[in-house]
């Protein structure tokens, strides 16, 4: 019974990566079990719910489990053979045909390219060369037993593998993989559970690595920021980190003498990160320019205290932000403390559920000073100055009475407000604007409407009550125009310079302070 048991040891040292069907999980135990013949591998199943108890039987404690049912015993004859990467590889790229397109690898470029679609043109191309096996530069067999590298050495081409959801189960492994193929740069190892190197395994294998660029590391298990930081020591180059759907809520200050030393990209996305405390952590990451926060139950975004006119220096390089799905519920407060980082430019985000895109946006862009997308849409430079001269008249009567109230008002408003006195700079005192906007003696205002294209101009009144979408009607039967409604936009008789589009129809020129004497151009 030793010699059994040694061989199974030796097989199946604890850590090993098994499969069952669909259910993947880790051994933790090798041996006998009291009251059952022959050796057993106890094993802890990703899927926490798949076994019976938590390493606990009849009393007696084998193996430790995080989840209370992921823990039971198999025979080690129940279990199906391994591959290698070689071979697992050869079987996929030498035996498919045209019709049998590899799906993984059109996962993995719409992962690379954030598309939603990816459309494959010249199959039968792709397919005979990728049937040239030496020629490969991209390589997928996720979801196969591969648990070992085999002979690589002929892909001196490869530059993209994806090995996610295999039985890879350390480090040694990984580096046994990349050591043989000099010009990888993408690695996905998603889905894998990944013993942590020890100190000597990392001074070792550290070499093995440095030709990466981006690793994947998508649900692997880690519930630790510690680890994290211990594994990158394998890597401390690497420009691009997928840390998404692990659960970790506590981060850390990294070093950066010895990990991330050139990180640009990392994502964070569902890790149970809800405190933007911890997020700030990682602001002396010099070279962090994508962060990726989604679906992690933030509900605020807080950064340090700076003076209104000045920017953090923190995140100093960070010009594109996802905070996507989360449950932020103040998105004016997000914004004017998104203003304080020196670099953004991109941000991605939901609107709130009282809101829609067309006012997060317009609060967006007023409140950010150098965002030049939302959501992926441009910010032009009539919406900018729109969005602009809507905070400018929102706040106007508050920037006034902190004027009044004297200096520490004033800076409390603009540390509430950032770029408020940007605007004024910008746009003039608002002073003009408060009596405007608490006089309202009449229902009609005069307007002067002027046709774009013929310069025909038609003065009329018009109820400060009447929607857009009303006053497009008037205006295409007063200038005969048939066929595009004319788009609308007004310009502030006190202001000329500022041209404000009327692009939501159902809302009234009240909601958008067209006063008397205002030009309403058309389009």
């Amino acid at each position: 019974m030793v010699g059994i048991i040694d061989e199974a040891q030796l097989f199946y040292p604890l850590g090993t990566r098994i499969k069952i069907a669909e259910n993947y999980g880790t051994v933790r135990y090798v041996g006998e079990v009291s009251g059952h013949m022959g050796t057993w591998l106890g094993i802890e199943w990703d899927d926490g719910l798949r076994g019976k108890h938590n390493g606990v039987v009849n009393g007696k404690r084998y193996f430790q489990t995080q989840m209370p049912t992921a823990g039971s015993f198999i025979r080690p004859g129940k279990l199906g053979p391994c591959a290698t990467l070689e071979g697992a590889a050869r079987e996929r790229y030498l035996n498919y045909d045209s019709s049998n397109v590899d799906e993984s690898l059109i996962r993995e470029a719409q992962a690379s390219l954030q598309a939603s679609l990816f459309e494959v043109v010249g199959m039968d191309k792709i397919a005979r060369k990728q049937s040239k096996f030496e020629q490969l530069s991209e390589v997928s067999v996720d979801e196969t037993p591969v648990n070992a590298a085999g002979y690589l050495q002929g892909l001196t081409q490869l530059t993209t593998l994806n090995v996610s959801h295999t039985l890879i189960w350390n480090w040694e492994i990984v580096a046994s993989i990349t050591q043989q193929l000099p010009s990888l740069t993408s690695l996905n190892l998603s889905s894998n559970r990944l013993v942590l190197p020890t100190e000597n395994q990392i001074s070792e294998l550290q070499p093995s690595f440095r030709h990466l660029k981006r690793i994947n590391l998508r649900n692997c298990g880690f519930s630790d920021w510690k680890d994290v930081m211990h594994t990158a020591l394998l890597w401390p180059d690497i420009l691009s980190l997928g840390l998404q759907e692990n659960s970790f809520n506590q981060l850390a200050v990294v070093d950066r003498q010895r990990i991330f030393r050139q990180l640009e990209e990392l994502d964070l996305h569902r890790t149970n990160i809800m405190d933007f405390d911890q997020v700030v952590k990682l602001g002396n990451l010099i070279t962090l320019r994508l962060l990726n926060l989604m679906e992690n139950g933030i509900e605020e975004v807080k950064l340090p205290d700076c003076d209104p006119l000045a920017k953090l220096n923190i995140f100093v390089s960070l010009e594109q932000l996802n905070i996507l799905h989360n449950p932020i519920w103040n998105e004016a407060d997000v914004f004017n403390e998104l203003d304080k980082l020196p670099q953004l430019k991109r941000l991605n985000k939901t609107p709130h559920l009282k809101s829609n895109f067309d006012e997060m946006f317009s609060k967006a862009v007023a409140s950010i000073g150098g965002l030049q997308f939302i959501n992926k849409a441009e910010v032009t430079a009539e919406e900018r100055r729109g969005a602009e001269y809507d905070i400018w008249k929102k706040y106007a009567m508050d920037w006034m009475q902190a004027t009044h109230q004297g200096a520490d008002a004033l800076r409390e408003f603009c540390r509430k407000h950032r770029t408020y006195a940007s605007l004024v700079k910008k746009y003039g005192s608002p002073a003009d604007f408060v009596p405007r906007v608490q006089a309202k003696q009449s229902n009609l205002i005069k307007v002067c409407i002027r046709n774009q294209i013929t310069g025909e101009t038609w003065d009329k009144k018009v109820p400060r009550m009447i929607t857009v979408q009303t006053l497009q009607g008037l205006v295409m039967k007063r200038f005969g125009l048939s066929g595009t409604v004319p788009q609308l936009s007004y310009v502030d008789a006190k202001h000329p310079s500022l041209v404000v589009p009327l692009d939501n129809t159902a809302k009234t020129l009240d909601f958008y302070s067209v006063q008397e004497h205002d030009t309403v151009l058309v389009q």
